[in-house]
């Protein structure tokens, strides 16, 4: 039988993951610069899903699946839904038992319209929701508990002033993919709920390879780095790298997390592209 501290740290980074992955919204997104990914439909790809397994130590705590399920026109601007789904690992359920899921409306330069989280367990469901009115520059928070009836409670909410276009913590993982082929720095302004804080990235770090399970060969990628500039739950120490399919959907390949107990890693196990293939990194002299 493993240790009550083992389990315990399994809980405790599932859901520190939770919280770091998918509870941004950057408040004052600088939308002057733009690589040539951002063409519309060429790093957004309606059908697209990505499916990443988590790993604590030796243990696979979850999987993470990402979509982009639509699009429509509004006012000018094509809009993607997207959606994010996590779940625990179901034989870890006698220990925890987490479903989240995760909905974002991402207009093409991958900003964010709107966003909803819903956090079940075996005992009830909540939800905390993001509108954006960007002529009226709020931000519209909700939470609240939903019902098996499908029907929501809310039981608060609040509005925040924002200045310029925003992201949620999905629009933020599409965000971060369409600029993984440039190399610079970026202080996002953060919101975890309403609180604002501040998460650094250093794009383009460095040209490299990464081997994944699902492939026979190393795939040719690009690398991110960054740290939030806050103590997260449960120890969160803040840091975080990723590496980035070397093309123009820039596909995440592999994360890591750093945790005061150790570290988490995130890897591409299943993925649904069409005309997608991962690139195969390419002996240097």
């Amino acid at each position: 039988m493993k240790s009550s501290s083992s389990l315990k740290s399994c809980t405790i980074v599932f859901l520190i993951i939770a919280q770091t992955l998918f509870c941004y919204s950057n408040k004052k997104t600088d939308a002057a610069v733009q690589s040539d990914i951002s063409e519309e439909g060429v790093m957004l790809q309606v059908g697209e899903e990505l499916e990443y397994s988590v790993h604590y130590t030796i243990f696979n705590i979850g999987k993470i699946i990402f979509k982009i399920t639509g699009k429509e026109e509004r006012n000018g601007r094509t809009v993607y839904l997207a959606s994010a789904t996590m779940d625990s690992n179901p034989s870890l359920d006698w220990l925890l038992e987490l479903h989240v899921r995760f909905y974002s409306e991402i207009d093409q330069d991958a900003f964010s319209y709107g966003w909803l989280s819903e956090d079940s367990t075996s005992k009830k469901t909540t939800y905390r929701r993001m509108i954006f009115d960007y002529e009226k520059n709020n931000m519209y928070f909700e939470w609240g508990e939903k019902l098996n009836s499908g029907e929501r409670i809310q039981n608060g909410k609040d509005t925040i002033k924002i200045t310029q276009q925003c992201q949620d913590g999905l629009s933020l993982f599409y965000y971060a993919r369409q600029h993984a082929l440039e190399k610079r720095k970026k202080d996002i302004p953060t919101f975890i709920d309403t609180n604002e804080v501040t998460t650094r990235i250093n794009f383009g770090v460095e040209n490299t390879e990464e081997e994944i399970d699902a492939l026979d060969y190393p795939i040719d990628v690009v690398k991110l780095t960054g740290r939030a500039e806050f103590v997260g739950i449960f120890g969160l120490t803040g840091a975080f790298e990723g590496v980035f399919s070397n093309d123009k959907a820039g596909i995440p390949i592999t994360a890591r997390l750093k945790v005061i107990l150790g570290s988490v890693r995130v890897e591409l196990r299943k993925w649904k592209r069409e005309g997608w293939t991962p690139p195969e990194a390419v002996e240097k002299d």
